[in-house]
Parts: structure tokens; sequence; C-alpha cells
């Protein structure tokens, strides 16, 4: 099956690298400086955006449509929220001393 097979992972893995560098990019051009613990938070989002994604196809190809859908607009809700919160903390001026 694909969503358990070595080729998802290595695409997702692949997509990861793409979605980093580009974020990466994105910040540049915004003008917004980044540091390890902005980008761990980052990646923390993508990840839970993700693993959301992940249990959806998961609980589908195991007859739980219903609950993966659930489960992905759960996730997607979340993921928004924290989406918002992350945004506002990249986008925020530091504060000159």
């Amino acid at each position: 099956m694909f969503w358990d097979g070595n080729i998802f992972w290595f695409l997702m893995g692949l997509i990861f690298v793409v979605v980093s560098f580009a974020f990466k990019a994105f910040a540049e051009d915004r003008g917004w400086t980044l540091n390890w613990w902005k980008s761990l938070l980052a990646a923390l989002w993508y990840w839970i955006l993700m693993l959301s994604f992940y249990a959806w196809g998961t609980l589908a190809g195991e007859n739980e449509a219903s609950a993966g859908l659930k489960f992905f607009l759960f996730g997607l809700v979340v993921s928004i929220i924290l989406g918002v919160g992350l945004w506002r903390l990249l986008a925020a001026k530091p504060k000159d001393a």
C-alpha cells in the first residue's frame, strides 16, 4: 500500500525539505529574523499538519473514513489556530532597546 510504504515517506521527506527551503526564502523576503526556536516552532506546526493528513489516510485505508475525516478536520482547525499564532509571532517586530 502506498500510505505505509517507503515511497510515501521518501516523498514526505522530499516535500519537507522543499517546504523548509521555501519557508526560509519567504521569511527572508518578508524581513523576518529566524532563530532556532522560531524555526523549531514552524517545523512543529508543519509536523502537526502532516500528522493529521497522514492519520486521515491511515484511517481511510482501514475503513474508518468518517473517523479519519473528523480527525483531519480537527487537526486542520488546530493547525489554523496555531498557524495564526505562529504568523503573528514571526511577523512581530523586535522591540528596540
